[in-house]
């Protein structure tokens, strides 16, 4: 008997309405109100599930909608193809229609495919070990999206990992799954939860911290980034870097030569981060 085709293999999922249990742990997902220990993201869209199956994360719900059979619109066979790896992968699958689609995913047409995926658990042990040498904090970030794009500056620098002190935004946020382009399921992610805590596992381990901040007397050039092992500490859009973190640490300004006073919080960690991993590569070339 030939093996069963991608389609028919979706076409063999059972139907599932709004209401079943499975289909709202999406919705709540999605929308950002599970419970932090849940630590699932939605997911959407062809990209998106790529990254996920390029890992070895754990799908634990997949959703699955063809749309109008009898309607012009065809799925696309990558996009079938796709949708049934990610169902293989799954601990459970359904068949979803295009209503519910509408109201679990606005803005999302079918033929679509959705999905809930477990984001990794980091401990710090297993992290801040002898061969980390630059990881990044960020205290008190407060939206989704730029929780992703430093997560994205994180690994595309090359750096250990990304430290989260009063966070206000999670990682498990859609908005930073889309934001760090998948990074959330590959990059290191630590929750520390006070600043001393996080300052003493980062002493422990052996790093020096700087504190980014616009006003600061030292340019980046000059304050000795990427001479050891290095973390790199910024703060929210508002407030900045808390007292907690700037107490004891040197304050590292990236000069402005222009009209505004500063740069985004993703852009500030960006241009510290390569400073220090220019410097880091150059002390350990032959």
């Amino acid at each position: 008997m030939p093996a069963p085709t991608s389609a028919t293999l979706l076409e063999r999922l059972p139907a599932a309405a709004r209401s079943h249990d499975e289909v709202r742990r999406y919705s709540r997902a999605r929308r950002n109100v599970l419970p932090r220990a849940d630590h699932v993201t939605a997911v959407s869209g062809s990209w998106a599930h790529e990254a996920v199956l390029s890992t070895d994360a754990d799908v634990e719900v997949a959703l699955w909608c063809p749309g109008d059979p009898a309607a012009a619109r065809r799925p696309d066979p990558d996009l079938v193809g796709l949708a049934a790896r990610v169902v293989g992968r799954a601990r459970w699958a359904c068949r979803i229609s295009a209503r519910v689609l509408t109201g679990l995913q606005p803005g999302a047409t079918a033929p679509a495919l959705l999905s809930l995926v477990q984001l990794p658990r980091w401990v710090p042990a297993d992290v801040l070990t002898e061969q980390a040498r630059l990881v990044l904090v960020a205290d008190g970030i407060e939206y989704a999206g730029n929780l992703g794009t430093l997560v994205r500056t994180v690994d595309a620098c090359a750096a250990d990992a990304l430290l989260l002190t009063r966070p206000t935004a999670r990682v498990t946020h859609p908005k930073a799954f889309l934001a760090s382009r998948g990074m959330v399921l590959t990059t290191p992610v630590l929750t520390f939860a006070s600043v001393p805590q996080a300052r003493e596992a980062l002493a422990t381990a052996g790093f020096t911290a700087y504190v980014a901040d616009p006003a600061g007397a030292t340019a980046y050039r000059d304050a000795g980034l990427g001479t050891g092992r290095t973390a790199v500490v910024v703060g929210s859009e508002g407030a900045g870097v808390s007292d907690e973190w700037r107490c004891g640490l040197t304050p590292v300004a990236i000069p402005m030569h222009g009209r505004a006073d500063s740069l985004n919080v993703a852009a500030s960690a960006a241009v510290l981060l390569f400073e220090a991993r220019a410097r880091l590569d150059a002390a350990h070339r032959p």
